[in-house]
């Protein structure tokens, strides 16, 4: 194929926009938040003078609305603000942004969703360091993970032999049918690694394809890491995938109507969040909705999935088992801080969501004033 090139006919400028920040925190933000950085790293390099309320101007919002966005970025560690010797605000600096998996506290099989092996030289994709697995704390069932075998580094000559099994050479079939594609060499490989590797039958393989489709997710990469998946959670027959996918579709899209999300498949990361909460943390799908809904509650505006990861992780820490353990534990909170708040608080507000007087929040709130009066001055 010849090469192209790509080129403008005039002198317009173009913003630079971290893939991190596409991959992970654009995903969860409300899209006015998005709006908002995206058009201060427009400014980043603009030689203008710069107000919230010329800001605000520019989307038609109001001045609260700008420092709303800016609070939101700040308490996800995207920007920070800068201050003078005078404690006088001076700015707004762009901070570096990583990827949040990274910085997940266990280690859980959905993380695997994310991960491809680059032992294939056919295959470029970045791996993604698998953190310390943190055990559920005395379940009734302990969640057993295989470890799945690591992806080979098939030959073109590899690959023609292994055509020689005619029910491979069906699945070839199938999948270019379904998946409206010829493979290449690179599939190839992967369909092999599924089949030889893991062991699929082909009766798995076909349900596995069935499911991509569905899913609309019709790439090699997303079957490959669904397939180590199975193969880690000791799915070894159609029947098994069919039971996991059906429990997993149920709170998946349970979690996604929860928080207003509307679609109807989740993203790699949403998924790696909701199988931590179901498969390590051990919660039903009573409780996971529980906590979408405390985080609606408390973060109208904002609420996402670090923060419903937060309220399921301090109830995991607390050995919650069921919703009447989570009212014990609110009624508990509200007790031990019922004179430190100088008033009786509602028994229905988890101790999550009575954690508001921080230090952060503190300084998020008088950022807010301070964005109002210094920035305009």
């Amino acid at each position: 194929m010849k090469t192209i090139t790509i080129s403008t006919e005039n002198s317009e400028t173009y913003s630079s926009i971290s893939n991190f920040f596409i991959d992970y925190y654009m995903t969860e933000a409300n899209g006015e938040f998005v709006k908002v950085y995206l058009y201060l790293v427009r400014l980043l390099n603009c030689n203008l003078d710069v107000t919230v309320a010329g800001i605000a101007d520019h989307f038609n919002l109001t001045e609260n609305d700008i420092c709303r966005a800016i609070k939101y970025w700040i308490s996800r560690d995207v920007l920070k603000l800068n201050y003078d010797g005078k404690g006088h605000l001076r700015g707004i600096v762009l901070l570096p942004l990583h990827a949040p998996i990274l910085d997940m506290k266990v280690d859980t099989d959905a993380v695997s969703i994310l991960k491809v092996s680059t032992e294939n030289t056919h295959v470029e994709e970045e791996s993604v360091p698998r953190p310390k697995l943190v055990p559920v704390a005395e379940s009734k069932e302990q969640y057993k993970e295989y470890v799945a075998p690591s992806k080979p580094s098939f030959t073109k000559s590899d690959l023609e032999n292994a055509m020689s099994d005619e029910d491979l050479s069906d699945i070839h079939y199938y999948i270019e049918t379904l998946f409206e594609k010829p493979l290449t060499q690179s599939n190839c490989a992967t369909v092999l690694y599924i089949y030889e590797t893991l062991g699929f039958s082909c009766d798995l393989m076909e349900y596995l394809v069935d499911y991509c489709v569905e899913m609309k997710k019709t790439n090699f990469r997303y079957m490959e890491a669904v397939a180590v998946a199975w193969y880690k959670d000791g799915i070894k027959t159609r029947q098994d995938a069919k039971e996991q996918t059906a429990l997993s579709k149920g709170i998946y899209r349970t979690v996604l109507k929860s928080l207003g999300i509307r679609r109807t498949t989740p993203t790699d990361t949403e998924m790696a969040f909701i199988n931590t909460w179901s498969k390590d943390y051990g919660f039903g799908e009573d409780i996971i909705k529980t906590a979408c809904d405390k985080a609606i509650m408390t973060q109208p505006n904002s609420a996402n999935f670090n923060y419903v990861n937060a309220i399921l992780e301090s109830w995991h820490k607390n050995n919650v088992k069921t919703v009447e353990d989570i009212d014990k534990l609110d009624k508990a909170f509200v007790a031990k801080n019922a004179g430190r708040l100088g008033k009786t608080s509602n028994t229905n507000v988890s101790s999550f969501n009575n954690f508001k007087q921080t230090k952060l929040d503190n300084q998020l709130e008088e950022m807010e004033q301070l964005l109002l009066k210094e920035v305009n001055n």
